[in-house]
């Protein structure tokens, strides 16, 4: 059958929170599942850090426009929106990155503009209600670091942009030592973010297992099959984008 999955050995690197529903699919299309995260996602507790997130909160009546960059950004921000605004603001208009994003607001009751569910930073920037911006203000809720695209070419556009940080990725401390220990040679790697790729490329050094570069290794985004070179990955595949089913796609034309 082609793009078949069946007798493939797939490892994947999700953070170990979201895994599951990515994990079942994979197994569903009848592959054999590994799970070693690459990427572990931790709330800021500094108190500078949460005295910044409660600011931007309690002015968030006064933002127009209100971006979310990953699922993570919903849970850990309409948690703290609820805490101080049990019924949100008329004004701010919001905005997801990406389908699963835009469903996790969707599932706290927050309608949200996107395209056609499969919305990437730059197709956020073409969207027509982020053109004229000159004087907005919006926040973005985020974790720390991360791609600064939307932020400066917002700004480039005349808006007053503040991002509310929530989180921390990190590599977990185990990642090593479990790849280290990993006794197969998968068909295919799964990575869903650059970040999740950098930290397999540095867990694969750690641990001495030059020759997962070899396997077959999907991508969400050429932009990161591309990095994926870089680091000496030989058979990177990109997907349109980090959705289950794109990625799915993508793994079914990489082992086809």
């Amino acid at each position: 059958m082609p793009g078949s999955l069946y007798g493939k050995r797939i490892l994947t690197t999700r953070p170990t929170h979201q895994s599951a529903n990515w994990c079942a699919q994979l197994q569903a299309a009848g592959a054999q599942v590994d799970n070693i995260p690459m990427l572990a996602i931790k709330p800021l507790r500094e108190a500078s850090a949460l005295q910044a997130i409660k600011s931007r909160i309690l002015s968030f009546d006064q933002v127009q426009e209100a971006i979310f960059v990953s699922q993570n950004a919903v849970h850990h921000g309409v948690d703290w929106l609820e805490d101080y605004w049990p019924q949100l603001p008329q004004g701010p208009h919001y905005y997801a990155i990406g389908s699963a994003t835009a469903k996790a607001l969707q599932a706290r009751g927050i309608p949200c503009e996107q395209n056609r569910g499969h919305m990437t930073s730059e197709d956020l920037l073409t969207l027509p209600s982020l053109q004229q911006v000159t004087g907005h203000r919006i926040l973005i809720f985020c974790g720390v670091g991360g791609r600064s695209l939307i932020g400066n070419t917002l700004r480039a556009r005349g808006a007053r942009v503040t991002y509310c940080a929530l989180y921390r990725r990190t590599l977990p401390p185990c990642a090593p030592d479990a790849l280290a220990k990993y006794p197969a040679i998968p068909d295919a790697i799964s990575v869903h973010s650059g970040e999740s790729l950098a930290n397999l490329a540095h867990c694969i050094v750690q641990s001495a297992r030059g020759q997962l570069r070899h396997a077959a290794l999907v991508c969400p985004s050429a932009r990161v099959a591309k990095q994926a070179r870089a680091l000496g990955f030989k058979h990177p595949h990109s997907a349109q984008n980090a959705s289950d089913k794109a990625m799915l796609a993508a793994l079914r034309s990489a082992l086809d």
